[in-house]
């Protein structure tokens, strides 16, 4: 089956969509290792940009995987703690912007209908700061971010939230994705997922996603197809 084919038929079956946020919908995963290089330079350590978009961004293993592959003794929950009001100055100043592709996308699925959701590693606050200095917050009917879930992914805790939300099944619902930990999420929680490559996710392995698309301008062709139907 060709990809037009396969996501109309995805497209077709959810009632409910929903977007990752971080490097999917927003250009903020080099914020994000900005912000955490800030932290560890204070203690010394220099984080990797090569290694931080592999073993952070598309597997998931975070502050606490950084500092086991290093040896470092250090505190993941401080680390963390320190993190976060840097990356919410990014987030609140504008620095932050939606991917002008992201932005196309998410303004033609919204013409469909479809309940949509944002389900963020990010804290829920963050995501709204940045959609709402976009102009797109309104676009979502559900926003949830990593401060209202018990664990973040490869968890499948924000995509259940989700369904809780939506009060739908996982097979009427469809996530977009961008990186392997949230491929996993969403395979946990039965639910249908698209991943769309990103420059920091280009390489990874893709291959128990529904449907694997090579970039936002790829999806976008793909949708104006998909949806003349």
């Amino acid at each position: 089956m060709d990809k037009i084919s396969q996501l109309r038929q995805l497209l077709r079956r959810a009632r409910g969509l929903i977007f990752d946020f971080d490097g999917l919908l927003a250009d903020s995963e080099r914020y994000h290792f900005l912000s955490y290089n800030e932290v560890f330079a204070r203690y010394g350590h220099v984080i990797d940009e090569t290694e931080y978009y592999r073993y952070w961004t598309s597997l998931g293993l975070g502050v606490t995987g950084e500092i086991e592959r290093h040896g470092l003794d250090l505190d993941p929950s401080a680390i963390r703690n320190e993190k976060m009001p840097i990356f919410t100055r990014y987030c609140e100043d504008g620095s932050i912007p939606i991917r002008d592709e992201a932005r196309e996308m998410l303004e033609t699925l919204s013409k469909t209908g479809k309940t949509m959701a944002i389900a963020s590693g990010s804290p829920s606050t963050d995501v709204r700061a940045v959609l709402r200095n976009a102009g797109v917050e309104n676009l979502f009917d559900v926003i949830l971010g990593s401060d209202l879930v018990p664990k973040i992914k490869p968890a499948p805790d924000l995509f259940l939230r989700t369904l809780e939300a939506f009060g739908l099944p996982a097979d009427e619902c469809l996530v977009l994705e961008d990186a392997e930990k949230g491929m996993f999420a969403a395979i946990t929680a039965g639910i249908p997922v698209i991943i769309i490559r990103t420059p920091e996710t280009k390489s990874a392995d893709f291959g128990r996603a529904d449907l694997t698309v090579e970039s936002h301008t790829e999806m976008i062709e793909l949708l104006k197809n998909a949806l003349t139907i």
